[in-house]
């Protein structure tokens, strides 16, 4: 299936979820995140959710990596240039939605991509071979594209069905893992 295919109709299956069953996954995902991946003295990258799309929030697992001895950062977008820079998540940080309804930092320390240890990637399909599919503007395989050798890239989705994707390109960055509510998923 090609990607606009594909897109167009996780984004409608997305839409029948209800808020109890998008809590009861992300709780889910945090649990297993907690238990497969090592956080202490690790800078982990974080996506706020976008609510109308019924994205997994991951938010509570700030808490969890901070007392495990880890550091956060989330993205701000720029939709000219289709670029995110990691801002520190602290304590003085404000959070608001832009324009296109996506929470983001509008202050805050920017860090470097090099020095993220760990990337959680939103998605809304995947491939067996660990190609995501997005939503389309390649904000993600060009911030992946710019991590350290050493960075684990690891996929967050609703679901653990891998889907046939017709037209993945030299651009797409595969992940390395993928968590879902039913687990780990590990990609070679």
């Amino acid at each position: 299936m090609k990607k606009s295919e594909l897109r167009k109709l996780i984004k409608s299956n997305r839409k029948k979820i209800s808020k109890e069953d998008v809590k009861l996954f992300s709780d889910s995902i945090i649990e297993h995140l907690i238990e497969a991946f090592e956080f202490q003295d690790r800078m982990v990258n974080l996506f706020l959710p976008i609510q109308k799309f019924n994205e997994i929030d991951l938010t509570t697992l700030k808490d969890k990596v901070e007392t495990l001895g880890g550091k956060l950062c989330i993205n701000r977008s720029d939709f000219e240039t289709f670029e995110l820079s990691p801002i520190l998540w602290d304590d003085q940080v404000i959070i608001k939605k832009n324009h296109f309804g996506i929470p983001e930092p509008i202050n805050g320390f920017g860090l470097k991509i090099e020095d993220i240890d760990i990337v959680l990637v939103p998605l809304l399909a995947f491939t067996k071979e660990g190609h995501r599919l997005g939503f389309g503007k390649g904000f993600y395989d060009r911030f992946l594209s710019k991590t350290a050798s050493t960075c684990i890239h690891i996929g967050i989705c609703h679901s653990d069905e891998d889907h046939q994707i017709d037209d993945i390109g030299d651009k797409d960055i595969a992940l390395g893992y993928l968590i879902s509510p039913k687990g780990l998923r590990t990609f070679n």
